[in-house]
């Protein structure tokens, strides 16, 4: 079986989690082989130079781009195309359907018709907007012109069949997965925080902002660690500054070290109003961290059995009180983070979610493909 990932952005949630597939497949001796179609990724999951074959389509009028894409995928002749964002799956469907099945991931709704599916927060009062509205239009298309639709949550694939229509028939469920870091529960209480992602409206990182604000109030030997970078950087770092606690958060960038960073940090943070599957939210369950996240999406699913804490989205107060929880008892975060390591393991790991898909993949080819 020859598998063709396909991407049409650099970086992102959709890229890492295809270059840790990639190369769990490529370390696997019995297969299938797969290429990653696209441009070169920015990731800390890793390098998939030989498996690369760089193609950038970067609109969806980028017609350059859709003819080069065509002809690497004639060149490849892959069994099955797997598209891995929006722009993708639109690009596929309709140069490779017919040929070879295709299978796409549905990773996010976008923040503007967050309202029908996030069910809280901030976004659920916002109305969905006329250009929400005819992407979801296009993807209902799309998801009924290719073979296969995964959803990486149960909260997705229950917004996929109730808001889009999409019948049982082309949806399946594969949550995500990543390479997981060595394990480090810290040994006491917490006093690293840290968050993973764009500075984009939807992570809210300036929630967390506000909330380790009133965290450090009375707290010595508190820190915040931001990873990522966005346009509402420059605001947070404002808000830092007013808040009298810039010397105690660090701005790193975007970063592709994050496995390191996460071992010198204690707990992660994820005060996200939009969310699917978060990749970011599982390398930290991974990695051990006490983990704080927002009941929006799947994020539930990932911390709702006890493997952290939730809290309601947009509320600075509430993600204050759980990270002061997780700062004030000696043993409330090392017990989180070792139940977090054990569910990241048992039902998040890169080798489990290849597993699946290659079990999916399977049952779209004739056999001994």
């Amino acid at each position: 079986m020859k598998v063709a990932f396909v991407l049409t952005q650099d970086r992102g949630g959709p890229v890492d989690l295809t270059v840790s597939l990639a190369r769990e497949f490529a370390g696997r001796p019995a297969g299938p082989e797969v290429v990653v179609i696209g441009p070169a990724p920015v990731t800390s999951a890793g390098a998939v130079d030989s498996l690369l074959r760089p193609t950038w389509v970067r609109s969806k009028t980028d017609h350059r781009g859709a003819r080069e894409l065509r002809r690497v995928l004639a060149a490849e002749a892959p069994d099955l195309v797997h598209a891995q964002d929006r722009r993708a799956a639109l690009m596929t469907a309709t140069i490779a359907r017919g040929r070879v099945p295709v299978v796409s991931t549905y990773h996010g709704v976008p923040d503007d018709a967050a309202r029908l599916w996030v069910g809280q927060g901030p976004l659920a009062a916002r109305p969905t907007s006329p250009r929400a509205r005819a992407v979801l239009a296009a993807d209902a298309l799309v998801a009924r012109l290719t073979s296969i639709t995964i959803a990486p949550s149960r909260a997705m694939a229950d917004f996929l069949r109730r808001r889009l229509g999409l019948p049982a028939s082309k949806l399946r469920m594969v949550p995500n997965g990543v390479a997981l870091p060595p394990a480090r529960p810290p040994t006491g209480s917490a006093r690293t925080f840290i968050s993973v992602g764009t500075f984009a409206p939807a992570k809210a990182t300036g929630v967390a902002v506000d909330a380790f604000a009133c965290l450090a109030r009375g707290r010595s030997g508190v820190r915040l660690v931001l990873v990522g970078d966005g346009l509402e950087r420059p605001e947070c770092e404002r808000k830092a500054a007013r808040r009298g606690i810039d010397h105690l958060v660090e701005f790193t960038g975007y970063r592709t070290d994050v496995p390191t960073l996460l071992a010198r940090a204690d707990s992660f943070v994820l005060p996200s109003v939009n969310e699917n599957c978060p990749l970011a939210l599982i390398e930290a369950m991974g990695a051990g961290l006490a983990c704080v996240g927002s009941g929006v999406g799947g994020v539930p699913e990932l911390l709702g059995d006890g493997s952290g804490l939730l809290v309601p989205p947009g509320d600075p107060k509430a993600l204050a009180g759980a990270m002061a929880r997780l700062a004030d008892d000696e043993a409330l975060a090392p017990a989180l983070g070792r139940a977090a390591a054990a569910t990241a393991r048992r039902r998040f790991s890169v080798s489990a979610c290849a597993d699946a898909h290659q079990r999916l993949w399977s049952t779209l080819l004739p056999p001994g493909r």
